[in-house]
């Protein structure tokens, strides 16, 4: 008996001497990436309604966050394992995107509706799949043999771990069971362990090896090494400072003396985003033009500023900025992120053909045709310039190139140490 093609390998069409692309080496995260679609489609439509629909802003952010980011995290945590301990096991986990979904939807017609009951078993099913991807992440990297980025696994798992914390809270919230200074602080808790213990940690993780990998470079000698110590003590700060944040109920000295603590604790995690970003910026810097290449620095670049800030913002209880922060947060890291990974997958999830594939890598790097995976054309060269020295500071500077659309999410190089 013979065994049947690889993933991704090159099989000839019946009939045909044309060689076609397998199966697509990222079909697996297809269902989640769907469902993060379709969950970015409702948000854009509850942002453009504003209060027009129930649920307002607390439903857009949440369809964004529980919606989009979560069904992206689930997926490429548990490809990037399979890829990175060499462990076979990322199959479509069909059964978990459903459940996680309906999970999810649960909640939020639970909280527009005002249904504790439902907030409760759509938090349960969507805890329950959380942990059962951590546990199919655990048992891949023990099972890995000498894994260079098993360390990358170790901190998805504790990404995983940060989920379930900022679900518990949720749930407590969501079914009334914190009220007072209590719910004021369980959601500060709440916001930072979601957004930057489950989100932030993973895509510091990630961004070690797969920022270079899209802008198509190689990562710094010893970057790897201290990533993955600066994470960790990263993931530890996140989660003394969701801690703290909900002792913050306390009130009075106490939860003075605890917020002050949870600022610290977030300046510690800042650090690590620094540490982190400033590696992948330097070694992303020196790739040739692409379309990835500067959404991935300007990620980098915007991480650490916010995180520094929101720790400022803690340490001095200076709250009416915090929702502006997390609108930064997400519009300028996480999504920016997210849309660059999918633009930079898209050849290899919706083109078949070999040459199929590299007409859309050719037209997303900005090349009229297949082409090189680097050509760029005049029109891409806006976010894709090469940047050697400064720029002379200038009224507006997060505007730059001449000619053609503008790049708004990028801090300029005045705001970066170089």
């Amino acid at each position: 008996m013979t065994a049947g093609p690889s993933v991704g390998s090159v099989i000839p069409r019946r009939g045909s001497t044309t060689p076609v692309r397998g199966r697509s080496p990222f079909a697996d995260v297809v269902p989640s990436v769907a469902a993060a679609l379709a969950f970015a489609a409702a948000a854009v439509v509850w942002v453009v309604a504003g209060a027009g629909l129930p649920g307002g802003r607390w439903l857009a952010v949440h369809l964004f966050t529980l919606g989009v980011l979560s069904n992206v995290v689930l997926a490429f945590t548990l490809h990037f394992t399979s890829t990175l301990t060499k462990v076979p096991g990322h199959v479509r986990h069909v059964g978990g995107v459903v459940a996680f979904n309906i999970g999810a939807v649960t909640v939020m017609v639970g909280m527009v509706r005002a249904w504790p009951i439902a907030v409760a078993i759509g938090a349960a099913v969507v805890t329950g799949t959380v942990v059962a991807n951590w546990l199919r992440l655990r048992r891949a990297r023990r099972q890995a043999l000498g894994a260079r980025f098993a360390w990358i696994v170790r901190c998805h798992e504790r990404a995983h771990g940060a989920f379930v914390h900022g679900a518990i809270l949720g749930a407590l919230m969501g079914a009334g069971i914190l009220a007072g200074p209590w719910y004021g602080a369980a959601r500060l808790a709440h916001l930072h362990v979601n957004l930057l213990g489950w989100v932030g940690v993973t895509l510091l993780a990630t961004l070690v090896f797969f920022g270079p990998t899209m802008a198509r470079t190689r990562i710094e000698p010893g970057a790897d090494d201290r990533a993955a110590r600066m994470i960790r003590l990263g993931a530890h700060a996140v989660t003394v400072a969701s801690l703290a944040l909900v002792a913050t109920g306390l009130g009075g000295g106490l939860g003075l003396a605890f917020r002050i603590l949870a600022g610290l604790a977030l300046a510690g995690f800042a650090g690590t985003a620094t540490s982190t970003c400033r590696a992948v910026t330097r070694a992303v810097a020196t790739a040739k033009p692409g379309a990835a290449r500067a959404p991935v620095m300007a990620v980098c670049r915007w991480l650490p500023l916010l995180a520094w800030a929101d720790a400022l913002v803690v340490a001095t209880g200076s709250w009416r900025h915090l929702d502006a922060l997390g609108l930064a947060l997400i519009l300028g890291v996480f999504a920016q992120a997210v849309a660059t990974t999918l633009t930079y997958l898209a050849p290899m999830l919706v083109a078949d053909r070999d040459h199929g594939r590299g007409r859309l890598r050719g037209a997303l790097d900005g090349s009229p045709g297949p082409g090189p995976p680097f050509s760029t054309s005049a029109w891409s060269g806006w976010w894709s310039r090469p940047r050697s020295a400064p720029r002379p500071a200038s009224p507006e500077p997060w505007r730059h190139g001449s000619g053609g659309p503008r790049y708004w999410l990028r801090p300029s190089n005045q705001w970066w140490p170089r």
